[in-house]
């Protein structure tokens, strides 16, 4: 890797987000970094997406597509892309202006990186702060591949604002799986680069992540419907490349904090024993505290929701 001044690839992906993509591209062009490029991929937009992108003309590289999910976008600019670092963008958030800068500095000064990622702030569709930054606790850095493997392939990584690839990293897993990964791309790099390289987690707010109805983070009944099946999905795929990649690291669901919590809200799992030991010995949370008051929760709701099934059953009787 150039060690002065690396090409940084922004990667733009956009699907009829014309109200929101102008700020995203003027945040990548405006960055205080300067050898980058921005490629914009418009995975077949039916809103003025397309006016907006052909509005910058040769200020940023357009990849005009039909419509095939973000998995194919990510693709199409990755094959695109020249850079040596690879950040990710969606079309509906913000960078600081720094963000680049700062991603550059801990790639060089890291070893063998794999993904550098930093903290978030939301905001709503208007552009107001909303709530505290995230993650909350202080960032991950280092090898944490045997973490990772015990944790059921389980990290706490941002949204794909807040994610950087190396080239030598994304190169040796790319092309992503076009339909399983239709609508979560990031996923698929994210799970895989603690098994390839080092975390690099920066403690600063670099990105605004945008919360306005339509993406999948605004809707927790709709995201926790949706998250277990995709995480069946990118378990299996994980094991499978980490198998083709004679990595010896094998990952389950099991051991998965996130999987296992989603199936106890919706009622598939009543295993409160094994659900209150991957909260204690969750890795990711370094305090105490916050891992026992986390199970203490877990208990009393459970109590709560005995006591009003007791009661219904009690007025039936009567």
């Amino acid at each position: 890797m150039n060690t002065t001044q690396p090409l940084v690839s922004v990667l733009i992906t956009n699907y009829n987000y014309a109200s929101y993509l102008g700020e995203a591209i003027d945040s990548a062009l405006n960055q205080t970094y300067p050898n980058l490029e921005v490629i914009v991929v418009d995975d077949g937009s039916t809103d003025r997406s397309r006016e907006i992108i052909a509005s910058y003309q040769d200020r940023i590289i357009p990849v005009l597509q039909e419509n095939h999910g973000q998995a194919a976008a990510v693709n199409a600019g990755f094959a695109t892309s020249k850079g040596e670092i690879i950040c990710f963008l969606d079309a509906d958030d913000v960078w600081l202006p720094t963000k680049v800068e700062e991603v550059v500095k801990a790639i060089v000064s890291a070893s063998n990186a794999a993904v550098v990622y930093h903290k978030i702030q939301n905001i709503d569709k208007e552009g107001s702060l909303m709530g505290l930054p995230w993650p909350p606790h202080p960032v991950i850095r280092g090898d944490i591949s045997h973490k990772v493997a015990q944790t059921g392939g389980w990290w706490p990584w941002p949204p794909s604002t807040a994610l950087s690839f190396t080239r030598t990293f994304l190169t040796q897993v790319l092309d992503i799986p076009e339909q399983e990964y239709r609508f979560f791309a990031d996923a698929y790099p994210a799970d895989l680069a603690p098994f390839f390289g080092n975390i690099v987690g920066l403690n600063q707010v670099l990105s605004y992540f945008r919360l306005h109805g339509a993406n999948n983070w605004s809707n927790s009944a709709r995201r926790d419907e949706r998250n277990l099946t995709e995480l069946e999905v990118r378990t299996k795929i994980l094991n499978s490349v980490l198998l083709h990649k004679g990595i010896n690291a094998t990952v389950c669901l099991e051991h998965h904090l996130p999987y296992q919590e989603i199936s106890y809200r919706l009622g598939k799992r009543q295993d409160l024993v094994l659900l209150s030991q991957l909260m204690l010995q969750n890795p990711w949370e370094p305090r105490l505290h916050s891992r026992l008051k986390a199970i203490a929760m877990l208990w009393m709701n459970h109590s709560m929701l005995l006591s009003r099934q007791i009661r219904s059953g009690e007025a039936l009787t009567r």
